[in-house]
């Protein structure tokens, strides 16, 4: 699935909740707390929407339950984090000119 078809699929999604829960545009975009345009942009599924529009409107329609399945929290085990982590690297010491005898001259 494309960026452009997962956008209109969602932009779809949201247009039947709505309709399914028999609220207007106007209605849930001031339930939300977004411009009625911006709803009617999402809803069409055009892009350059901003994510908190898309958040705002999750929350005004109670569809937050899901973003854990579709985010998991991710654990990692302590050997991954141990092998994630960057120890600090070692200074050099810089050389001085030393002559012919290793003594300076």
């Amino acid at each position: 699935m494309t960026v452009d078809e997962a956008l209109r699929e969602a932009g779809r999604r949201f247009a039947q909740v709505r309709l399914a829960r028999n609220i207007t545009q106007a209605e849930l975009s001031q339930r939300a707390g977004v411009s009625k345009r911006s709803l009617e942009r999402l809803e069409a599924g055009a892009g350059g929407l901003r994510l908190d529009v898309f958040f705002a409107v999750c929350g005004a329609l109670s569809l937050t339950d899901g973003f854990e399945t579709l985010l998991p929290e991710v654990q990692l085990s302590p050997q991954d984090i141990l092998a994630k982590r960057t120890l600090p690297k070692r200074a050099r010491r810089r050389r001085t000119a030393v002559g012919m005898w290793g003594a300076d001259q």
